[in-house]
Protein backbone atom coordinates (compact mmCIF):
# COMPACT_ATOMS: atom_id res chain seq x y z
CA UNK A 1 0.00 0.00 0.00
CA UNK A 2 1.51 3.66 -0.25
CA UNK A 3 2.23 5.71 2.18
CA UNK A 4 1.35 8.64 0.51
CA UNK A 5 1.12 10.65 -2.80
CA UNK A 6 3.34 13.43 -2.79
CA UNK A 7 1.85 16.41 -5.19
CA UNK A 8 5.54 18.14 -5.75
CA UNK A 9 8.39 16.46 -5.78
CA UNK A 10 11.24 19.23 -7.07
CA UNK A 11 14.13 16.79 -9.39
CA UNK A 12 17.49 17.86 -8.55
CA UNK A 13 19.27 15.67 -9.84
CA UNK A 14 22.82 15.44 -10.81
CA UNK A 15 21.94 13.66 -14.64
CA UNK A 16 20.30 16.91 -15.26
CA UNK A 17 21.23 19.67 -13.20
CA UNK A 18 19.06 21.27 -10.35
CA UNK A 19 15.32 22.37 -11.51
CA UNK A 20 16.49 26.24 -10.79
CA UNK A 21 19.53 27.32 -13.16
CA UNK A 22 21.03 29.83 -10.74
CA UNK A 23 22.56 28.55 -7.64
CA UNK A 24 21.23 31.44 -5.23
CA UNK A 25 18.31 29.87 -5.10
CA UNK A 26 18.87 26.39 -4.59
CA UNK A 27 21.42 27.91 -1.72
CA UNK A 28 18.71 30.21 -0.51
CA UNK A 29 15.75 26.93 -0.40
CA UNK A 30 18.05 25.04 1.38
CA UNK A 31 18.55 27.46 4.08
CA UNK A 32 15.39 28.24 4.29
CA UNK A 33 13.47 24.58 4.78
CA UNK A 34 17.06 23.42 6.79
CA UNK A 35 18.01 20.67 4.66
CA UNK A 36 20.31 18.36 5.83
CA UNK A 37 23.05 16.55 3.74
CA UNK A 38 23.25 17.24 -0.18
CA UNK A 39 20.08 18.19 -1.84
CA UNK A 40 20.97 16.78 -5.45
CA UNK A 41 20.52 13.06 -6.33
CA UNK A 42 21.42 10.71 -8.99
CA UNK A 43 18.15 9.82 -10.84
CA UNK A 44 18.75 6.00 -8.95
CA UNK A 45 19.34 7.58 -5.93
CA UNK A 46 15.91 9.57 -6.10
CA UNK A 47 13.94 6.66 -7.46
CA UNK A 48 15.34 4.32 -4.77
CA UNK A 49 14.30 6.72 -2.04
CA UNK A 50 10.99 7.38 -3.52
CA UNK A 51 10.64 3.23 -3.28
CA UNK A 52 11.75 2.89 0.33
CA UNK A 53 8.94 5.61 1.62
CA UNK A 54 6.45 4.19 -0.69
CA UNK A 55 6.35 7.46 -1.94
CA UNK A 56 4.36 8.36 -5.14
CA UNK A 57 5.61 11.85 -6.56
CA UNK A 58 4.19 14.47 -9.20
CA UNK A 59 6.88 16.46 -10.12
CA UNK A 60 7.50 19.50 -11.60
CA UNK A 61 8.77 20.58 -15.61
CA UNK A 62 8.70 23.34 -17.63
CA UNK A 63 10.96 26.55 -16.25
CA UNK A 64 10.63 29.89 -15.18
CA UNK A 65 12.55 33.11 -16.19
CA UNK A 66 13.17 33.96 -12.53
CA UNK A 67 14.48 30.54 -12.21
CA UNK A 68 16.88 31.00 -14.98
CA UNK A 69 14.78 29.54 -17.69
CA UNK A 70 14.92 31.75 -20.79
CA UNK A 71 15.48 29.30 -23.18
CA UNK A 72 12.46 27.74 -24.58
CA UNK A 73 14.55 24.92 -26.46
CA UNK A 74 15.81 23.62 -23.18
CA UNK A 75 12.48 24.33 -21.36
CA UNK A 76 11.09 21.81 -23.99
CA UNK A 77 13.94 19.22 -23.43
CA UNK A 78 13.63 19.31 -19.66
CA UNK A 79 9.85 18.54 -20.63
CA UNK A 80 11.02 15.68 -22.43
CA UNK A 81 13.79 14.37 -19.73
CA UNK A 82 10.40 14.47 -17.61
CA UNK A 83 8.16 12.74 -20.08
CA UNK A 84 11.01 9.57 -20.21
CA UNK A 85 10.88 9.28 -16.14
CA UNK A 86 7.26 9.25 -15.92
CA UNK A 87 7.66 6.14 -19.06
CA UNK A 88 10.44 4.67 -17.27
CA UNK A 89 9.58 4.55 -13.19
CA UNK A 90 5.44 4.63 -13.88
CA UNK A 91 5.74 3.06 -10.06
CA UNK A 92 6.89 6.04 -8.68
CA UNK A 93 6.72 9.21 -10.87
CA UNK A 94 2.72 9.72 -11.76
CA UNK A 95 2.67 12.74 -12.94
CA UNK A 96 4.36 16.23 -13.65
CA UNK A 97 2.73 19.97 -13.82
CA UNK A 98 4.23 22.53 -15.75
CA UNK A 99 5.98 25.71 -14.95
CA UNK A 100 5.33 28.07 -17.70
CA UNK A 101 5.38 32.29 -17.60
CA UNK A 102 2.45 33.25 -19.10
CA UNK A 103 4.12 35.78 -22.06
CA UNK A 104 5.21 32.74 -23.93
CA UNK A 105 1.63 32.61 -25.31
CA UNK A 106 0.74 30.40 -28.15
CA UNK A 107 3.92 28.75 -28.15
CA UNK A 108 3.96 27.64 -24.25
CA UNK A 109 0.01 26.61 -24.81
CA UNK A 110 1.02 24.08 -27.65
CA UNK A 111 4.07 23.25 -25.49
CA UNK A 112 1.71 22.57 -22.62
CA UNK A 113 -0.63 20.45 -25.06
CA UNK A 114 2.15 18.61 -25.61
CA UNK A 115 3.65 17.64 -22.95
CA UNK A 116 -0.25 16.54 -22.06
CA UNK A 117 -1.15 14.11 -25.14
CA UNK A 118 2.38 12.80 -25.03
CA UNK A 119 3.95 12.30 -21.59
CA UNK A 120 0.26 12.37 -19.48
CA UNK A 121 1.54 15.67 -17.78
CA UNK A 122 -0.79 17.57 -15.69
CA UNK A 123 -1.65 21.35 -16.13
CA UNK A 124 -0.01 24.42 -15.80
CA UNK A 125 1.32 25.57 -12.05
CA UNK A 126 0.73 29.00 -11.81
CA UNK A 127 3.54 31.35 -9.63
CA UNK A 128 1.46 34.66 -9.69
CA UNK A 129 4.06 36.15 -7.73
CA UNK A 130 6.93 34.35 -9.52
CA UNK A 131 5.55 35.52 -12.87
CA UNK A 132 4.45 39.05 -11.99
CA UNK A 133 1.01 37.90 -13.11
CA UNK A 134 -1.78 37.16 -10.96
CA UNK A 135 -3.93 33.80 -11.31
CA UNK A 136 -6.71 35.56 -12.41
CA UNK A 137 -5.44 37.46 -14.91
CA UNK A 138 -7.30 37.08 -18.41
CA UNK A 139 -3.66 35.96 -19.74
CA UNK A 140 -3.79 32.73 -17.95
CA UNK A 141 -7.36 31.84 -19.31
CA UNK A 142 -5.92 30.10 -22.29
CA UNK A 143 -4.04 27.35 -19.99
CA UNK A 144 -7.53 26.98 -18.15
CA UNK A 145 -9.32 26.23 -21.03
CA UNK A 146 -6.93 23.66 -22.38
CA UNK A 147 -6.73 22.10 -19.26
CA UNK A 148 -10.07 21.96 -18.30
CA UNK A 149 -10.69 20.83 -21.90
CA UNK A 150 -8.32 17.92 -21.46
CA UNK A 151 -9.74 17.32 -17.77
CA UNK A 152 -6.22 17.75 -16.56
CA UNK A 153 -5.62 19.59 -12.96
CA UNK A 154 -3.96 22.70 -12.37
CA UNK A 155 -1.84 24.17 -10.07
CA UNK A 156 -1.87 27.82 -8.50
CA UNK A 157 0.63 28.85 -5.66
CA UNK A 158 -0.72 30.17 -2.57
CA UNK A 159 0.71 31.49 0.70
CA UNK A 160 3.90 33.05 1.88
CA UNK A 161 7.01 32.19 -0.46
CA UNK A 162 10.08 30.85 0.43
CA UNK A 163 12.29 31.67 -2.71
CA UNK A 164 13.34 35.31 -2.25
CA UNK A 165 12.63 35.57 1.56
CA UNK A 166 14.71 38.22 3.24
CA UNK A 167 16.56 38.96 0.42
CA UNK A 168 16.74 42.78 -0.39
CA UNK A 169 13.33 43.87 -1.07
CA UNK A 170 12.36 40.39 -1.71
CA UNK A 171 13.69 40.03 -5.21
CA UNK A 172 10.83 42.04 -5.97
CA UNK A 173 8.70 39.05 -5.44
CA UNK A 174 5.14 40.77 -3.96
CA UNK A 175 3.38 38.92 -2.29
CA UNK A 176 -0.35 40.43 -2.61
CA UNK A 177 -1.15 37.69 -5.65
CA UNK A 178 -0.94 35.15 -3.10
CA UNK A 179 -3.56 35.53 -1.47
CA UNK A 180 -6.52 32.91 -2.47
CA UNK A 181 -9.04 35.53 -2.29
CA UNK A 182 -9.61 36.86 -5.15
CA UNK A 183 -6.79 35.34 -7.15
CA UNK A 184 -8.44 31.48 -6.80
CA UNK A 185 -11.40 31.90 -5.69
CA UNK A 186 -12.14 34.27 -9.40
CA UNK A 187 -10.77 31.18 -11.31
CA UNK A 188 -12.65 28.39 -9.60
CA UNK A 189 -15.86 30.22 -10.42
CA UNK A 190 -14.73 31.56 -13.78
CA UNK A 191 -14.15 27.66 -14.58
CA UNK A 192 -15.90 25.91 -12.17
CA UNK A 193 -14.90 22.23 -14.10
CA UNK A 194 -11.38 22.80 -13.73
CA UNK A 195 -9.75 21.12 -11.11
CA UNK A 196 -7.66 23.41 -8.92
CA UNK A 197 -4.90 22.41 -6.23
CA UNK A 198 -3.60 25.28 -4.77
CA UNK A 199 0.07 24.86 -3.57
CA UNK A 200 1.78 25.69 -0.24
CA UNK A 201 0.12 25.86 3.24
CA UNK A 202 -1.70 29.51 2.46
CA UNK A 203 -0.46 31.29 5.75
CA UNK A 204 -0.71 34.11 6.04
CA UNK A 205 -4.10 34.00 4.05
CA UNK A 206 -5.03 30.57 5.75
CA UNK A 207 -8.67 31.66 6.92
CA UNK A 208 -8.83 33.04 2.98
CA UNK A 209 -8.31 29.76 1.81
CA UNK A 210 -10.39 27.89 4.16
CA UNK A 211 -13.25 29.59 3.13
CA UNK A 212 -12.74 29.05 -0.71
CA UNK A 213 -11.94 25.33 -0.04
CA UNK A 214 -15.38 25.61 1.49
CA UNK A 215 -17.30 27.17 -0.79
CA UNK A 216 -15.39 25.93 -4.08
CA UNK A 217 -15.99 22.28 -4.63
CA UNK A 218 -13.09 22.34 -7.32
CA UNK A 219 -10.49 23.93 -5.14
CA UNK A 220 -8.25 21.74 -3.20
CA UNK A 221 -4.64 22.36 -1.29
CA UNK A 222 -1.37 20.40 -1.13
CA UNK A 223 1.46 21.82 1.68
CA UNK A 224 4.92 21.22 -0.01
CA UNK A 225 7.50 23.50 1.66
CA UNK A 226 5.79 23.32 4.97
CA UNK A 227 6.16 21.32 7.85
CA UNK A 228 2.93 21.19 10.03
CA UNK A 229 4.48 22.18 13.08
CA UNK A 230 4.18 25.38 12.02
CA UNK A 231 0.41 25.62 10.97
CA UNK A 232 -2.09 27.87 12.54
CA UNK A 233 -4.16 26.11 14.95
CA UNK A 234 -7.55 27.63 13.26
CA UNK A 235 -6.47 25.45 10.14
CA UNK A 236 -5.47 22.25 12.20
CA UNK A 237 -8.94 22.44 13.63
CA UNK A 238 -10.38 22.98 10.39
CA UNK A 239 -8.45 20.30 8.83
CA UNK A 240 -9.59 17.66 11.40
CA UNK A 241 -13.44 18.64 10.26
CA UNK A 242 -14.52 20.46 7.59
CA UNK A 243 -11.55 20.72 5.36
CA UNK A 244 -10.27 17.07 5.80
CA UNK A 245 -11.28 15.79 1.90
CA UNK A 246 -9.92 19.25 0.22
CA UNK A 247 -6.23 18.97 1.84
CA UNK A 248 -3.24 17.16 0.35
CA UNK A 249 0.61 15.60 1.03
CA UNK A 250 3.22 17.88 -0.44
CA UNK A 251 6.71 17.92 0.32
CA UNK A 252 9.23 19.66 -1.77
CA UNK A 253 11.69 16.82 -1.42
CA UNK A 254 14.39 17.00 -1.57
CA UNK A 255 14.48 19.83 0.84
CA UNK A 256 12.40 17.89 3.06
CA UNK A 257 12.98 14.94 3.84
CA UNK A 258 10.57 12.24 4.53
CA UNK A 259 11.49 10.88 7.65
CA UNK A 260 11.05 14.81 8.62
CA UNK A 261 7.51 15.65 7.55
CA UNK A 262 6.36 12.48 7.96
CA UNK A 263 7.12 12.64 11.38
CA UNK A 264 5.63 16.07 11.79
CA UNK A 265 2.52 15.40 10.06
CA UNK A 266 2.29 12.32 12.71
CA UNK A 267 2.76 14.35 15.84
CA UNK A 268 0.44 17.06 15.45
CA UNK A 269 -3.07 15.05 16.64
CA UNK A 270 -4.26 14.65 13.60
CA UNK A 271 -6.89 11.90 13.26
CA UNK A 272 -5.45 8.84 12.06
CA UNK A 273 -8.87 8.85 9.30
CA UNK A 274 -7.65 12.29 8.58
CA UNK A 275 -3.98 11.56 7.98
CA UNK A 276 -4.70 8.73 5.47
CA UNK A 277 -7.07 10.93 3.47
CA UNK A 278 -4.02 13.90 3.49
CA UNK A 279 -1.19 11.19 2.58
CA UNK A 280 -3.07 10.01 -0.56
CA UNK A 281 -6.90 9.05 -0.15
CA UNK A 282 -7.79 12.68 -1.52
CA UNK A 283 -5.32 12.61 -4.32
CA UNK A 284 -6.15 9.36 -5.14
CA UNK A 285 -10.05 10.23 -5.35
CA UNK A 286 -9.36 13.71 -7.43
CA UNK A 287 -6.68 12.48 -9.88
CA UNK A 288 -8.74 9.10 -10.69
CA UNK A 289 -5.85 7.12 -9.77
CA UNK A 290 -5.76 3.43 -9.43
CA UNK A 291 -3.89 2.17 -6.48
Amino acid sequence: MVKAIDLQVTLMLEERGPAFKIPEVVQALSVAFRSMGKVLRTEKEMVEELRRWDVKAVVVAGGLKIFGWTNFDEIKEGNDYVGSLLQKYPDVFIGAWMFLDPDLGWKGLKELERCIDQYGFYGVAVGGALTGVPANDKRWYPFYELCEAAKVPVKIWVGHLAYSAAMPGGEKIRLYSENPIPFVDDVAAEFPKLTIICAHHPWPFHNEMISVLIHKPNVYNEQHGWSPKYFDERFKRELNSRIQDKVMFGSDYPFFSYERLFNDWESQGFKPEVLEKVYWKNAARVLNLKL
